[in-house]
């Protein structure tokens, strides 16, 4: 994708907010001649119908990527983990402790997508269940039938906190403050709720959530979890983007040494690799999304990257016009129709 067909994205963006799939897009667009952020919109309506800025977003799933699969693939090539080590090994009380590292991480545990009635359920009671809850599909399933699960990185974020210590630091000291990450984190410390972009009405947790972790489990978990929990900015996810694209960034091998990008490739099969998704058969082309509205993808070819950020559950989840857009948008940065359509 040209310079010129980057901007290409930009009336696609406009024509959604337009429409109303979102209130507002943050977005950057960025190759070896490009780095383009962009900050378009509103953060909502009514009262929060303030120009979207640079600010912070809960990133949802993506946390299973930035932060889980990269720690993750750090600790597999140091050698302090194995893909076929058993997840009893590191975390006790497992209904299937023979459950591989591999399997959690390309979702082929058979563990089902989530955990039901999570909001009926203490903090104890969540981590019972997670622990113990019964699989749903043999252990390597694959796609079409394979399933996506949180669980499988609730599992994996406590892998990490067993070697590491605790997950939140891990990440923090061994991703994010390497490549200057300094907006990135759990549970954000002394900064204005105003510098968070907000997520969905939740009149349980008081109405429209900002500042806090939206997903219930990971809120259940103090905020911290391997599934979900991290914020930040545009800028901090660039960089990062920067890195899986294979452009220059500060500490980007250490970070991320080429062998990462090795074992994602070998991986990927049925539109799945280790923690990322797939997009198209025989290119080197990676997402993965976040169910409050945010995105990466990145293309090892042609060294692209598109981050593309929204607070599209709010005022409600039941607003899914913007997940056909991201679709549309995904299309065009990538320039093919995907391999492995949901």
């Amino acid at each position: 994708m040209g310079t010129n067909k980057l901007t290409a994205l930009l009336p696609t963006v406009n024509q959604a907010i337009t429409d109303g799939a979102v209130f507002g897009v943050s977005y950057s667009l960025l190759g070896p001649q490009e780095n383009a952020l962009h900050v378009i919109g509103y953060q909502g309506a009514g009262d929060d119908r303030l120009p979207l800025l640079p600010q912070r977003y809960d990133l949802a799933s993506l946390t299973k990527v930035v932060g889980t699969t990269t720690r993750l693939l750090q600790l597999l090539i140091a050698g302090k983990l194995e893909l076929t080590q058993p997840i009893g090994s590191l975390v006790s009380g497992l209904r299937y402790p023979q459950l591989t590292i591999e399997q959690l991480m390309l979702h082929r545990s058979g563990l089902p997508a989530d955990v039901p009635d999570a909001h009926a359920l203490d903090q104890a009671g969540l981590v019972h269940a997670v622990k113990t809850m019964a699989g749903v599909a043999a252990p390597d399933t694959r796609a079409p039938h394979l399933i996506y699960s949180d669980l499988n990185y609730i599992i994996l974020g406590w892998a990490i906190a067993a070697l590491d210590g605790d997950l939140a630091t891990s990440l923090t000291q061994h991703i994010f403050a390497p490549l200057g990450m300094h907006a990135t984190g759990y549970r954000p410390q002394h900064v204005a709720a105003a510098d968070f972009v907000p997520t969905e009405n939740v009149p349980a947790r008081g109405g429209i959530i900002r500042g806090t972790v939206h997903d219930h489990k990971a809120f259940l978990l103090d905020g911290v979890s391997g599934h979900a929990g991290l914020f930040a900015t545009l800028a901090d996810l660039t960089i990062f983007t920067r890195l899986l694209a294979g452009l220059p960034v500060t500490n980007g091998d250490h970070v991320l040494p080429p062998a990462a990008f090795v074992l994602l490739d070998r991986f990927c099969k049925g539109g799945r690799t280790l923690g990322w998704r797939c997009w198209a058969q025989v290119r080197h082309q990676y997402w993965h999304t976040g169910f409050t509205g945010t995105s990466i993808a990145f293309d090892r070819d042609t060294q692209r990257g598109f981050v593309c950020l929204t607070n599209r559950i709010y005022p409600s989840r039941a607003n899914r016009a913007w997940l056909a857009v991201r679709r549309q948008l995904l299309t065009q940065f990538f320039e093919v129709a995907t391999s492995w359509p949901d």
